[in-house]
């Protein structure tokens, strides 16, 4: 086994030197050690199911649970990143096959990408390839990517992308605002939605700026003909607000904690009937109402 080394927070992570810690990657997809769980996404007004985003989990032989924001950055610091990568995306296009063939349609399911997955020349050939072998629809897979890996990509991982769009695959971007902001990146790569950063949505209940900028996003990407994902979703007061800014999906513990793949069918059997979709609920008056929206 690879050598360890403490967090803050007392847990022991494998040591990230290079193709050390590839090796490492490889020993925990052999051993299993690596699982992915699935925090589902719904519609904001009807709460229809509307996917599920990936998110990947480590336990070390001894129990020891590694925290994704330890070991991902570790894996990005070299090749482990592409063997992460692939056994994520092969993981989670598997299961989402499987929830289409038990009749769970329009689902899809959303994976992660990197920037040092980006620059990797086989990546539309990889994609491609594992959708093939799990026989997953390439409308039921969305790649992930932040601003900051967008904004640092040369043509050729934008021409990837391209290429990925065009086989049908969906893309959207991750945490809006908290990168480069270049709204010249939403005109050269065909994104479908953007996801607000849980930072502006756990906050807008009680901070003026914080709300203001959720507003604005919501409205810009609704001009631009996008759709809007909310994450880190937690209370009433914040689905309100999302309501009232007309944000489309939401995603957070308010809806569900991550799934593992056996809690997918309990929490699908235990979700209430669909809301009807009446439009855009105008704020009622009450402090948890929702704040007054302009335009």
């Amino acid at each position: 086994m690879a050598n360890t080394h403490a967090t803050a927070n007392g847990s022991k992570t494998p040591e990230a030197s290079g193709s050390g810690f590839a090796e490492r990657v490889r020993d925990a997809i052999e051993r299993r050690e690596l699982s992915l769980v699935y925090q589902p996404q719904a519609d904001v007004f009807t709460n229809r199911l509307t996917g599920f985003e990936a998110l990947s989990r480590w336990r070390l032989s001894d129990g020891t649970m590694l925290p994704p924001d330890v070991f991902v950055p570790m894996a990005e610091q070299g090749e482990a990143i592409h063997l992460l990568g692939e056994w994520t995306l092969r993981t989670a296009c598997a299961a989402a096959a499987d929830w289409l063939r038990a009749g769970i349609t329009d689902a899809p399911v959303s994976v992660n990408l990197s920037a040092r997955q980006l620059d990797d020349p086989g990546l539309v050939r990889k994609v491609l390839g594992v959708l093939a072998d799990t026989g997953l629809p390439a409308a039921n897979l969305k790649l992930e990517l932040t601003e900051t890996a967008l904004f640092s990509q040369a043509a050729e991982a934008r021409e990837a992308l391209l290429h990925l769009r065009g086989a049908g695959i969906r893309l959207v971007l991750d945490d809006f605002g908290t990168g480069w902001s270049s709204l010249a990146t939403l005109r050269r790569v065909p994104v479908e939605a953007l996801k607000i950063d849980k930072q502006f949505v756990q906050a807008m209940v009680e901070d003026r700026d914080a709300a203001a900028i959720v507003q604005a996003v919501v409205a810009l990407a609704h001009a631009l003909g996008l759709g809007v994902v909310a994450e880190g979703v937690e209370t009433p007061e914040q689905r309100t607000y999302l309501q009232a800014y007309r944000c489309d999906a939401l995603q957070g513990y308010w809806l569900s904690r991550p799934l593992t793949t056996d809690g997918i069918a309990d929490f699908l059997a235990g979700r209430p009937p669909l809301i009807a979709d009446q439009g855009s609920p105008g704020p009622s008056a009450g402090p948890s109402a929702g704040p007054p929206t302009s335009g």
